[in-house]
């Protein structure tokens, strides 16, 4: 050996000791190098299979794009008309509130009870009159109420199975009603 190859070996053993195993020997830099060109020519090769498209802008919104844009305006219209329908919905809730209150008002209660009172007045007198003694009893009669004709006729006959009828009429003179009833039930012993 000559004295240069000693000195080459003194220092590579003094650098093995200074930094430990981690120093790398004509082997392992020929296996790095090698590792290092495989993973160049993987990393080419995938990079070769790798195909990229030029960027190209488009409208997200249907209305530029065109892209769905029927259904885009259905949304829209469905979207005016709900709104619109809900506030129509809302005025038509506030007149309903209004006619109610109006419809329940202290006079408005008053009036109708006393409007009840008197067509349960008129109708218990026209009982009285088909049915009353002999010498109240009218055999027929007739009044108006509210443009409708009310007549009765009473047969005054105990054993007629239609002794009393009652026929309500319109302005126009068409029956709405017309009921037939005896003038007095049997009684049972």
């Amino acid at each position: 050996m000559t004295k240069m190859n000693k000195v080459h070996e003194r220092a590579w053993e003094m650098a093995k000791k200074a930094n430990g195993p981690a120093i790398w020997t004509a082997t392992d830099m020929v296996y790095s190098h090698i590792s290092g060109v495989v993973l160049g020519v993987c990393l080419m090769f995938v990079a070769s299979l790798a195909f990229a498209s030029p960027i190209v802008f488009n409208f997200s919104s249907p209305s530029f794009s065109g892209v769905g844009q029927s259904s885009h305006y259905l949304t829209i219209e469905n979207l005016e008309t709900s709104r619109k329908q809900a506030i129509i919905d809302k005025a038509e809730a506030e007149e309903r509130r209004l006619e109610n209150e109006l419809k329940n008002s202290a006079i408005e209660v008053f009036r109708r009870n006393l409007e009840t009172l008197f067509y349960s007045t008129l109708a218990t007198q026209i009982i009285d009159n088909v049915f009353g003694t002999k010498d109240d009893q009218q055999n027929d009669g007739e009044t108006t109420i509210d443009g409708y004709k009310v007549v009765w006729t009473s047969t005054d006959d105990e054993d007629d199975a239609a002794g009393v009828t009652l026929v309500i009429t319109d302005a126009a003179g068409k029956v709405i009603y017309s009921y037939g009833f005896p003038y007095k039930e049997e009684e049972n012993d």
